[in-house]
């Protein structure tokens, strides 16, 4: 089986999303044979010559699927393959917080347009009112190994005495809600907390700050599936959350981990506070593997899906 993976090109690090990457590989380890088309700059002027190139890739290569992750990579897909024996999959990995026209517009493809469609959380799937297969993207568990604390706060440059709050996007990003992470550690009025963002680094450096901070901070607003949940989790980083995506599902029951109302900056603030006072580290590993969230096991779910259509 032959599949175009398409998705935006338009990170600084790598040509496509980390994740993306990791998914497109776990699939070529399964056996599958697989073609990487990143969309390269950004604006619907961007897009629409992604339609030629991708319409070029897809007859030179003769693709059994194309799997957009996406929305708007959805339609460069669909018009990409028009006319043409590939179907197409579509990976939705945001969530939709109200009921406006991208939703009835993505509601209205899924319907009538794509051949399938992937979502990353239940929470997304009620939001958009369709049964459809619910398959986070996973971990690959030989990439996010568990090194000591102190090793890995070595290699990170922490300072001794400081507790670090890591905080993995770009702040600028205002849908990350960086304000909110700033505010609640400003409420804990105690200066050995330090507030550290992560981001434009490599993935394969990423391990290393989960295994040595005290606590992964995440505050956005919405969410699909976060990566970044999980990838803490497989170093058994403690963890605070806003409530978003399946991010309550995933950590349930998961001790020293916290999750907070989007916006409450206080509810944020106390469980930083508790998870600090807690120390140490959690099982989150285990839940991942419990949970089967590993790439392997998502790769198969994925390859099941192109098989089913």
């Amino acid at each position: 089986m032959k599949v175009i993976f398409v998705a935006s090109g338009n990170k600084s690090v790598g040509t496509v999303s980390a994740f993306v990457q990791s998914q497109f590989e776990s699939l070529r380890r399964e056996g599958l044979d697989m073609v990487l088309f990143p969309v390269r700059g950004k604006g619907w002027r961007s897009y629409a010559r992604a339609i030629r190139g991708l319409r070029r890739v897809v007859r030179k290569e003769r693709p059994d699927i194309v799997h957009a992750h996406y929305s708007v990579c959805g339609v460069v897909a669909t018009l990409a393959a028009m006319f043409t024996p590939a179907k197409v999959v579509v990976s939705i990995l945001g969530s939709f917080p109200h009921n406006g026209f991208k939703l009835r517009w993505v509601r209205f493809c899924i319907k009538h347009v794509w051949d399938a469609t992937i979502v990353k959380s239940q929470r997304t799937a009620d939001q958009l009112g369709v049964s459809l297969p619910v398959v986070p993207n996973g971990v690959n568990l030989n990439q996010f190994v568990i090194t000591p604390q102190r090793e890995a706060r070595a290699a990170c440059g922490f300072a001794d005495g400081k507790k670090y709050v890591i905080w993995c996007s770009d702040p600028s990003r205002v849908e990350k809600r960086f304000s909110w992470a700033q505010e609640a550690v400003s409420r804990l009025h105690d200066d050995s907390v330090c507030l550290y963002p992560v981001y434009n680094k490599p993935h394969d450096e990423m391990v290393k700050y989960f295994c040595a901070a005290d606590l992964m901070l995440l505050t956005s607003e919405s969410e699909g599936s976060p990566n970044v949940i999980k990838e803490a989790m497989a170093c058994n980083c403690p963890i605070v959350s806003t409530d978003v995506g399946d991010v309550s599902w995933i950590t349930h029951g998961v001790d020293g981990t916290f999750v907070a109302p989007c916006g409450d900056t206080e509810g944020i603030a106390l469980c930083i506070r508790q998870a600090l006072q807690r120390g140490g580290r959690t099982n989150g590993r285990d839940r991942i593997v419990e949970y089967g969230l590993t790439t392997e096991t998502i790769a198969k779910k994925i390859m099941s899906i192109y098989e089913s259509i």
